[in-house]
């Protein structure tokens, strides 16, 4: 069954689907889902977009470096991936870690679409372990743990909702007449997204996104009992609200409008991470751009380099020839090290 078959049947059956329930079966659904569809590539020049690992190695030698700044003297190490794709990131750090002498104990990967998973099964050089939850992570050693994603939390549904009058309203999707269209719909908790973001003036007609689903997935890294660990995440976002939608559909690298096709489309959202900086505010979190991540952790040799090929590498990662990629883009990070 399609996946525009299964939304007009929820549509159907209960008269609208909210935003997040929508991302989430159009992404994720076990047969028809975007990143669980077979022989369809998904990540890369081949598939639908591409990231900063599928571009170069020097992106997860910058990750690593950020990380190797924070604990110089580590001799093992455990990994630990969020939403590793097609499993390129996880490889070049391994063999960087390698080359300086640092031992990986364990390299674990969060991933629940089965596409990736066999995808990275096949090809791994190095024994891989997958978990579909956070709370499974499991490590029986005291050796530092190394925590990181990229371009993981955007994948993760959010519902939207549209202030009015004093109250916010859900964003959902209905059809009428064959006709899909957006409507709004009362939801109760109105009053916790006001206090939540009680720091903000809302006016009519704003959108607020706000994903429970994130919230989790924080919630779980939080209560990670590991007393030595580090966590970078880089991913589109922003440091205060745009007060508008950020929902963004992409298909073979181009942009969409909601409903111009529903198969074979990456569906992803800006990432709060003014509300993830507050969540982690007792690790005194660090945020930067993606173009200082790369500039401040690249070793020389590479930064100096008059190689043409590093050069346009370090630019396309650095952001100069996307657009504004590299200060779109945003990386947190922080330690524990009890």
């Amino acid at each position: 069954m399609s996946i525009q078959t299964k939304i007009d049947t929820i549509i159907k059956s209960v008269g609208s689907i909210n935003i997040q329930d929508f991302v989430e079966l159009s992404n994720f659904d076990k047969t028809s889902g975007f990143y669980n569809k077979p022989n369809i590539e998904k990540i890369g020049t081949s598939g639908q977009f591409i990231t900063s690992p599928e571009i170069s190695s020097l992106f997860s030698i910058a990750i690593t470096n950020q990380f190797l700044k924070v604990f110089p003297k580590v001799k093992n190490v455990n990994l630990l991936e969020l939403g590793p794709g097609n499993g390129l990131l996880s490889m070049d750090i391994y063999h960087y870690l390698k080359s300086k002498n640092v031992i990986v104990n364990d390299l674990t990967l969060l991933e629940k679409s089965e596409y990736f998973r066999e995808k990275i099964s096949e090809k791994s050089e190095v024994k891989v372990n997958f978990i579909k939850n956070i709370y499974d992570y499991k490590i029986d050693n005291g050796d530092v743990v190394f925590i990181y994603s990229n371009e993981f939390f955007d994948a993760i549904g959010s519902k939207q909702f549209i202030y009015d009058n004093g109250n916010f309203n859900e964003i959902k999707i209905s059809k009428n007449n064959d006709e899909y269209l957006l409507i709004k719909d009362s939801t109760i908790i109105s009053r916790e997204l006001l206090n939540i973001y009680s720091s903000y003036n809302f006016k009519d007609n704003d959108i607020l996104e706000h994903s429970n689903l994130i919230l989790n997935i924080l919630s779980d890294i939080q209560k990670l009992e590991f007393k030595k660990y580090f966590f970078t995440t880089t991913d589109y976002g922003y440091t205060k609200l745009p007060f508008k939608s950020t929902l963004r559909l992409l298909s073979n690298h181009k942009k969409l409008n909601l409903f111009d096709k529903f198969e074979n489309v990456d569906y992803s959202f800006g990432v709060n991470f003014e509300l993830m900086n507050s969540f982690f505010m007792k690790n005194n979190p660090s945020i930067i751009y993606q173009k200082d991540l790369i500039l401040n952790n690249l070793p020389s040799e590479y930064l100096k380099s008059s190689d043409k090929n590093i050069k346009e590498m370090i630019d396309l990662i650095s952001g100069k020839k996307f657009g504004g990629m590299g200060t779109s883009f945003l990386n947190l990070s922080f330690k524990k090290n009890e």
